[in-house]
Protein backbone atom coordinates (compact mmCIF):
# COMPACT_ATOMS: atom_id res chain seq x y z
CA UNK A 1 0.00 0.00 0.00
CA UNK A 2 0.99 3.56 -0.69
CA UNK A 3 1.56 5.86 2.13
CA UNK A 4 -0.40 8.34 1.42
CA UNK A 5 -4.33 6.96 0.05
CA UNK A 6 -5.58 8.25 -3.00
CA UNK A 7 -9.24 9.25 -2.44
CA UNK A 8 -11.36 8.44 -5.54
CA UNK A 9 -14.92 9.26 -4.37
CA UNK A 10 -17.21 9.34 -1.59
CA UNK A 11 -20.19 7.53 0.17
CA UNK A 12 -23.20 9.16 1.92
CA UNK A 13 -24.35 7.04 5.10
CA UNK A 14 -27.82 9.08 5.14
CA UNK A 15 -29.38 9.04 8.40
CA UNK A 16 -26.70 7.39 10.29
CA UNK A 17 -27.94 6.70 13.40
CA UNK A 18 -25.59 8.11 15.85
CA UNK A 19 -26.75 6.33 19.39
CA UNK A 20 -26.19 3.26 17.70
CA UNK A 21 -22.50 4.65 16.43
CA UNK A 22 -21.39 5.44 19.67
CA UNK A 23 -22.56 2.14 20.90
CA UNK A 24 -20.12 0.58 18.19
CA UNK A 25 -17.36 3.16 18.80
CA UNK A 26 -17.40 2.21 22.41
CA UNK A 27 -17.59 -1.82 21.74
CA UNK A 28 -14.85 -1.58 19.34
CA UNK A 29 -12.57 0.76 21.71
CA UNK A 30 -13.56 -1.93 24.39
CA UNK A 31 -12.30 -4.83 21.92
CA UNK A 32 -9.03 -2.95 21.37
CA UNK A 33 -8.28 -3.04 24.56
CA UNK A 34 -8.88 -6.09 25.89
CA UNK A 35 -6.87 -7.76 22.47
CA UNK A 36 -4.03 -5.40 23.00
CA UNK A 37 -3.88 -7.21 26.70
CA UNK A 38 -4.21 -10.70 25.15
CA UNK A 39 -1.65 -9.74 22.85
CA UNK A 40 0.71 -8.79 25.12
CA UNK A 41 0.93 -11.80 27.55
CA UNK A 42 0.95 -14.77 24.38
CA UNK A 43 3.65 -15.97 22.56
CA UNK A 44 4.24 -13.95 19.37
CA UNK A 45 4.19 -17.05 17.06
CA UNK A 46 0.80 -18.45 18.92
CA UNK A 47 -1.46 -20.04 15.44
CA UNK A 48 -4.10 -18.83 14.33
CA UNK A 49 -4.08 -15.59 17.00
CA UNK A 50 -7.11 -13.54 15.72
CA UNK A 51 -6.16 -10.61 18.45
CA UNK A 52 -2.94 -10.26 17.31
CA UNK A 53 -4.00 -10.61 13.95
CA UNK A 54 -6.81 -7.85 14.41
CA UNK A 55 -4.31 -5.77 16.19
CA UNK A 56 -2.12 -5.70 12.77
CA UNK A 57 -4.96 -5.02 10.71
CA UNK A 58 -5.86 -2.31 13.01
CA UNK A 59 -2.40 -0.43 13.09
CA UNK A 60 -2.41 -0.77 9.35
CA UNK A 61 -5.89 0.60 9.06
CA UNK A 62 -4.67 3.50 11.38
CA UNK A 63 -1.24 4.32 9.84
CA UNK A 64 -2.96 4.91 6.30
CA UNK A 65 -6.18 6.28 7.02
CA UNK A 66 -5.83 7.27 10.85
CA UNK A 67 -5.80 11.20 10.14
CA UNK A 68 -9.63 10.63 7.71
CA UNK A 69 -10.71 8.20 10.57
CA UNK A 70 -10.08 10.56 13.34
CA UNK A 71 -12.23 13.52 11.38
CA UNK A 72 -15.33 11.60 10.38
CA UNK A 73 -15.37 10.09 14.69
CA UNK A 74 -15.02 14.36 15.57
CA UNK A 75 -17.77 15.13 12.94
CA UNK A 76 -19.78 11.91 14.19
CA UNK A 77 -18.99 12.87 17.97
CA UNK A 78 -20.12 16.93 17.35
CA UNK A 79 -23.21 15.27 16.12
CA UNK A 80 -23.89 13.14 18.79
CA UNK A 81 -22.55 15.33 21.64
CA UNK A 82 -24.92 17.90 20.39
CA UNK A 83 -28.04 15.46 20.87
CA UNK A 84 -28.69 14.72 17.28
CA UNK A 85 -30.09 10.80 16.13
CA UNK A 86 -29.38 10.64 12.87
CA UNK A 87 -26.29 12.41 10.45
CA UNK A 88 -25.45 11.98 7.32
CA UNK A 89 -21.97 11.26 7.49
CA UNK A 90 -19.90 11.60 4.11
CA UNK A 91 -17.07 8.84 4.20
CA UNK A 92 -14.30 9.43 1.34
CA UNK A 93 -13.49 6.49 -0.22
CA UNK A 94 -9.75 5.51 -1.39
CA UNK A 95 -8.97 3.52 -4.66
CA UNK A 96 -8.54 0.61 -2.87
CA UNK A 97 -11.87 0.42 -1.14
CA UNK A 98 -13.33 -3.30 -3.25
CA UNK A 99 -10.41 -4.85 -1.41
CA UNK A 100 -10.09 -3.56 2.06
CA UNK A 101 -13.66 -3.24 3.27
CA UNK A 102 -14.42 -7.30 2.52
CA UNK A 103 -10.92 -7.88 4.46
CA UNK A 104 -12.38 -5.88 7.26
CA UNK A 105 -15.59 -7.29 7.41
CA UNK A 106 -14.08 -10.89 7.21
CA UNK A 107 -11.58 -9.72 9.87
CA UNK A 108 -14.94 -8.54 12.19
CA UNK A 109 -16.61 -11.50 11.00
CA UNK A 110 -13.91 -13.83 12.98
CA UNK A 111 -13.55 -11.45 15.62
CA UNK A 112 -17.00 -12.02 16.83
CA UNK A 113 -16.29 -15.95 16.15
CA UNK A 114 -13.58 -15.38 18.73
CA UNK A 115 -15.31 -13.52 21.21
CA UNK A 116 -18.56 -15.86 21.62
CA UNK A 117 -15.91 -19.08 21.71
CA UNK A 118 -13.19 -17.64 24.21
CA UNK A 119 -13.90 -16.23 28.08
CA UNK A 120 -13.24 -12.67 26.74
CA UNK A 121 -15.28 -9.18 28.71
CA UNK A 122 -16.00 -8.09 25.41
CA UNK A 123 -18.77 -10.17 23.86
CA UNK A 124 -19.67 -10.77 19.96
CA UNK A 125 -21.25 -7.35 18.31
CA UNK A 126 -24.55 -6.63 19.44
CA UNK A 127 -27.43 -6.94 16.89
CA UNK A 128 -27.66 -3.51 16.08
CA UNK A 129 -24.15 -2.67 15.82
CA UNK A 130 -23.92 -5.52 14.00
CA UNK A 131 -26.41 -4.02 11.39
CA UNK A 132 -25.05 -0.69 11.27
CA UNK A 133 -22.07 -2.55 10.26
CA UNK A 134 -24.05 -4.11 7.69
CA UNK A 135 -25.73 -1.32 6.48
CA UNK A 136 -22.59 1.02 6.10
CA UNK A 137 -20.57 -1.35 4.44
CA UNK A 138 -22.78 -2.27 1.76
CA UNK A 139 -23.58 1.63 1.39
CA UNK A 140 -20.00 2.10 0.89
CA UNK A 141 -19.28 -0.71 -1.23
CA UNK A 142 -22.47 0.08 -2.99
CA UNK A 143 -21.44 3.81 -3.64
CA UNK A 144 -18.57 2.97 -4.62
CA UNK A 145 -19.67 1.43 -7.24
CA UNK A 146 -21.98 3.87 -8.26
CA UNK A 147 -25.28 3.42 -6.38
CA UNK A 148 -27.36 5.85 -5.03
CA UNK A 149 -27.23 6.55 -1.21
CA UNK A 150 -30.15 4.26 0.78
CA UNK A 151 -31.07 6.16 4.12
CA UNK A 152 -30.58 3.61 7.56
CA UNK A 153 -33.69 1.86 7.81
CA UNK A 154 -33.14 0.46 11.07
CA UNK A 155 -34.39 1.76 14.98
CA UNK A 156 -32.34 4.93 16.09
CA UNK A 157 -32.28 3.76 19.41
Amino acid sequence: MNEHPVFVAEATLRDFPLRIWHRQLEHNQGLLREFQLMASTRPSDAVDDVPARLLEMAGLFIARYGQTMDHLTAQRMAAYEAGMEKFDSVVPLPAETLDIVPRAVAMMREVDDYCRDGDLLTLATPSDVLALQEWSTSEILAQFQGAAATPWAGPFD
